[in-house]
């Protein structure tokens, strides 16, 4: 590089650098605030069960793929047993991924609007839900991918493939979902980088079998998500998931048709990206086929995940939602239609719409209105972006962000609720960036307002409230209380302090150290913050129960644990969350076999002591 491309890049880097430190800052002000105890109690409990030695899907049922309860066992090691030590490696994955995020949007509008968008897009996303979950984890991966494959694109150094290939298998091994940005990744591969534009008399008479390849494989994979989310199809569905996927894949037929591409190059490339993603694959099963349990892997990643497919709880939103962006959508389509004159109004309208509904957004109906307008987008998005295309007016970081995003989208299958959409929100904010920076006509107030309001209504209403009711109200809790163990060190609201500080006060006096306790169905945290043995394989029932046959089977082997493990204390969680409740047969017999305390706080839990203890 030389001394004249060093001092261009210098303010690029400084811009980055102040990015990453605002994100930090920002993330880093609350990251030990708030939790949802099962989710919390389930990555904790999984990490300490990896970092005794446990396996996941052999010793226990691990929800996810695997890679993440090593990761957790390895911020146990580093900075104590405790929930908060599970937020510091997604607290560096952020802010890098928030670098990342303003060097995409840099491709494709000034820095201004760069740093903006990529301000709104952390706003959407980690502050609103900061736990270490997988899909987080994804979101980097993608994020990465996304970055990678347009270096590809831009320099067809295949170094980039086995880059995105890396980024991509360790997605999958976070959770099995990542194998939609394996897909995306590959159909971005499949039509990067173009040898040069097919004049119209190269189109007709040379025989070119890569449009009707790209057909085959579009058409698969469009009709492998129609049959993924077949249960449950509908207008909503169909146009939340089945539209930009669609959009997507025809994107893919156009450039397939509209350049020459070295079907032998692209092939190749396809296998080496195949085989790299494979890598990190191979090494994370390696141990499971030396030890001759690669059944029960195979088990745990394909099988298992069927149940929650089953328990679908959050649909999407009605799909004519998604009428709500045309608005926006068309004054982006339009952008170099509309006069000068006319951008200072236009500025001022939406500026003054998005004030009064920041302002109003505590009223739940402008709240809801609002949040499932921008969650409905993406559809609305996508077919803008095929649009655009059409017509040649799209720069190629564009359509990658397109398509990953159109993947990548499909991870809120089953559950569509609103923090599952901020999963995926920055990719949602970044393609449309794409097609608000396609052309450089004039400057972007308009957009740049915009997305300061975007931004504003998540800062205000969304961050750091209650994670369960995002995109339905606006809960804010004061999370100012920590609980009586050094294995949270979480700042909680006041009543789950005193709610979860009895019921460890109970189980301490009951019980002893790594002494086996019931904890179910969907309570997890108890093992974890209690420091109590779980004699079960589970963390959530419904895997067991849709591996045993049914809740009765699950039921019967919970009472034979217990009188063989001579269980001594039983928590018994009234209101799962995702797995049956125990039957009223089943509940009798625990009464029969035991004392019933007095419920705590919410009366969510009760706990049964055994008869005579």
């Amino acid at each position: 590089m030389t001394a004249i491309q060093n001092q261009s890049r210098k303010p690029e880097i400084l811009a980055a650098c102040m990015i990453g430190i605002l994100v930090s800052g920002y993330l880093g002000w609350h990251c030990d605030e708030g939790w949802i105890a099962h989710d919390e109690g389930l990555l904790g409990h999984t990490a300490e069960l990896t970092l005794a030695g446990k396996t996941p899907h052999i010793e226990f049922h691990d929800v996810y793929t695997g890679l993440l309860s090593y990761v957790n066992a390895i911020s146990f090691k580093l900075f104590g047993i405790n929930l908060a030590s599970l937020r510091i490696p997604l607290l560096i994955g952020a802010t890098l991924t928030s670098i990342i995020w303003y060097l995409i949007a840099l491709r494709m509008v000034s820095p201004v609007v760069a740093g903006v968008v990529t301000l709104t897009s952390v706003a959407w996303s980690f502050p609103n839900y900061f736990a270490a979950l997988p899909s987080w984890y994804i979101l980097m991966a993608a994020s990465w991918t996304v970055w990678v494959l347009i270096k590809f694109h831009e320099t067809s150094s295949r170094r980039y493939i086995l880059l995105a290939a890396l980024f991509s298998g360790v997605a999958i091994l976070f959770k099995i979902v990542g194998l939609y940005l394996v897909a995306a990744s590959l159909f971005v591969i499949w039509i990067s980088p173009p040898k040069h534009l097919q004049a119209e008399s190269e189109r007709q008479p040379t025989p070119n079998p890569y449009p009707l390849l790209s057909v085959c494989l579009t058409s698969i994979f469009t009709l492998m998500v129609g049959i993924l989310i077949h249960k449950h199809l509908s207008l909503s569905t169909a146009v939340y998931f089945l539209v930009p996927v669609v959009a997507a894949m025809t994107i893919v037929l156009e450039c397939s048709k509209r350049f020459t591409f070295q079907l032998k190059d692209t092939v190749r490339n396809c296998l080496i990206f195949s085989a790299t993603v494979c890598l990190p694959l191979f090494i994370f099963t390696l141990p499971y086929i030396l030890q001759g349990n690669i059944a029960n892997l195979m088990e745990g990643l394909f099988e298992l995940p069927k149940a929650r497919l089953e328990h679908a709880t959050a649909l999407p939103p009605n799909g004519v939602w998604c009428l709500t962006s045309i608005p926006i959508l068309m004054l982006t389509i339009l952008e170099t239609k509309i006069p000068k004159s006319m951008m200072l109004p236009l500025t001022a309208t939406i500026a003054l719409c998005g004030a009064c509904l920041c302002t109003l957004a505590s009223t739940p109906l402008v709240y809801q209105s609002t949040f499932v307008a921008i969650q409905c987008s993406l559809p609305t998005i996508a077919v803008g972006t095929w649009y655009c295309h059409r017509k040649r007016e799209l720069h190629m970081p564009t359509v990658i962000l397109l398509i990953v995003t159109a993947c990548l989208g499909i991870t809120q299958y089953p559950y569509s609720s609103g923090i599952y959409f901020c999963y995926c929100a920055p990719l949602v904010l970044l393609t449309f960036t794409g097609l608000i920076g396609r052309t450089t006509t004039y400057d972007k107030p308009l957009w740049l307002t915009f997305m300061v309001l975007i931004a504003a209504f998540a800062v205000a209403r969304i961050n750091y409230t209650n994670p369960r009711v995002i995109g339905t109200s606006s809960q804010r809790f004061e999370n100012n209380r920590s609980l009586q163990t050094t294995r949270a060190k979480l700042k909680i609201e006041s009543s789950l302090q005193q709610e979860y500080n009895s019921f460890l006060q109970i189980i301490e006096k009951q019980t002893t150290i790594n002494e086996a306790i019931l904890a179910g169905p969907d309570c997890p945290q108890f093992y974890f913050l209690s420091g109590r043995q779980n004699p079960t394989p589970q963390c959530y029932d419904l895997f067991r129960a849709y591996q045993l046959g049914g809740q009765p089977e699950l039921e019967s082997e919970i009472k034979r644990l217990i009188l063989a493990r001579n269980i001594q204390l039983v928590v018994h969680n009234r209101k799962p969350e995702f797995s049956e409740g125990y039957s009223p047969d089943f509940i009798a017999w625990l009464e029969s076999w035991g004392e019933s305390l007095p419920t705590v706080g919410s009366g969510r839990f009760q706990i049964f002591i055994k008869n005579g203890r």
